[in-house]
């Protein structure tokens, strides 16, 4: 009877077992797929990744531009710009404008030590031994399209330079340190190849320098630049391409650096540049009208010349000259007429494309008092060397020495009167 019951509890404890045995491998067949599945699944992506990875490793050692221990793929970054920037919600018109300016730094430091502290006859490095903030601009531009259109240019200037501008200006400020260089609408007229029409504020056509020092080949503006010529006008102004190499430009304004006109007549401008050679360029300009306040009648004529050569690679050369005329005068000149004129002759060597060596020789005679020193017949002389170092990419830096001399005494050293002046500049300029 015990064995009967023996045998039958091994049949129900082998009833188990393989009962669990069979449930245990059924349930891991189950489950044995979707380990599998999910596996499969991370092996395929890993597998996408890596396959991702090498094809960007490969596109990148293809395309690749170092900087640094960065490597950066330039088609690449500029595609996604471009796919941001057309997918945004910006109009068409403001994509095409650009953006550009400076800052502008320097130290002068006059030998003479004037007890004034100026700088005499000089146009923007006026302030002696001492730091400036020359300027800082911001200028944004849109170019109208050369088939027709219409764009716009915005100049704003901050620093002494804006100061010095303000009291070249009629109508603009007094003596504030900001001011608006060039503000015009520019429109393109489908007139044959294109006629050029913008009316504004707008840099005169006159003269071998600008505004900017930046844009010039030394650091302090010529006599010429200071004496001689306008800088600004606002009217109409023109331009026409007559060939290839010949523009013309013709326009009417308010008159020298006038925004508000002094008086109820205007000036015409006018203009021809030559650039026959990629080596060789001449330009003529001319103003003509009443300058005078409150005077409709006596006019001011002037005639600018600037050439420029380049004999060689490194080396460009550059001539300037200007002759001034105006009538009823109060000067020396007891016929009432009035005369200015000088000339200018540059020299640039590019020693490297980080290295240049400059310099300015010029001569300006104001024999009846008109420009310079009221009443005084005076000629003034000057020659300025300047070294430019461009370190990094949008920085320029200058050291220059100028020296002037005069036929007058105008000049101090302390507070004694001399017909000399010395000055040492150093100039730091970052361009975008």
């Amino acid at each position: 009877m015990s064995i009967n019951v023996q045998t039958k509890d091994q049949e129900v404890k082998m009833y188990r077992f393989h009962m669990g045995f069979v449930l245990g491998f059924m349930l891991f067949m189950l489950g044995f797929p979707a380990l599998c599945r999910a596996d499969d699944a991370k092996e395929a992506e890993l597998l996408q990744k890596v396959d991702a990875m090498e094809k960007r490793i490969k596109f990148l050692e293809e395309n690749q531009v170092k900087s640094g221990d960065a490597v950066i793929n330039k088609t690449e970054v500029e595609a996604i710009v471009d796919e941001k920037v057309s997918k945004s919600v910006v109009p068409d018109f403001f994509k095409d404008i650009t953006m550009s300016g400076f800052v502008d730094t320097s130290y002068v430091y006059n030998t003479n030590h004037p007890d004034s502290g100026t700088n005499t006859a000089r146009a923007f490095d006026t302030e002696a031994n001492s730091f400036g903030f020359q300027a800082a601009k911001l200028a944004l531009e849109k170019l109208p399209a050369k088939t027709g259109g219409v764009g716009f240019r915005t100049d704003l200037l901050l620093g002494e330079d804006a100061k010095v501008l303000n009291s070249f200006t009629n109508g603009f400020g007094s003596d504030g340190d900001f001011d608006v260089e060039q503000a015009y609408v520019d429109i393109m007229a489908p007139v044959g190849k294109g006629l050029d029409i913008k009316a504004g504020k707008f840099t005169t056509l006159a003269g071998a320098e600008v505004i900017e020092s930046k844009d010039n080949w030394n650091f302090s503006r010529s006599l010429l630049f200071g004496y001689a010529e306008p800088a600004t006008h606002t009217g109409v102004r023109a331009s026409y391409p007559i060939t290839d190499t010949l523009t013309g430009y013709l326009g009417v304004n308010n008159g020298w650096d006038d925004v508000k006109d002094n008086n109820k007549g205007k000036s015409v401008e006018s203009s021809l540049a030559w650039a026959p050679k990629d080596w060789f360029s001449l330009n003529l300009a001319g103003m003509y009208g009443p300058e005078q306040a409150f005077n409709n009648h006596s006019n001011r004529g002037l005639v600018s010349l600037v050439a420029t050569y380049q004999p060689i690679k490194p080396l460009t050369l550059k001539l300037a000259a200007d002759y001034a005329n105006e009538q009823d005068t109060t000067g020396l000149n007891m016929d009432k007429n009035g005369t200015w004129s000088g000339v200018a002759g540059y020299a640039r060597y590019d020693i490297n494309d980080k290295w240049s060596l400059s310099n300015r020789t010029e001569y300006f005679s104001d024999p009846n008092g008109l420009r310079v020193v009221p009443g005084t017949n005076l000629s003034m002389w000057e020659n300025t060397s300047t070294l430019e170092l461009r370190p990094y990419k949008g920085l320029i830096t200058r050291l220059e020495y100028r020296y002037d001399s005069a036929s007058e005494d105008i000049y101090t050293v302390g507070s004694a009167s001399a017909g000399h002046q010395g000055t040492v500049g150093l100039e730091a300029i970052f361009a975008f």
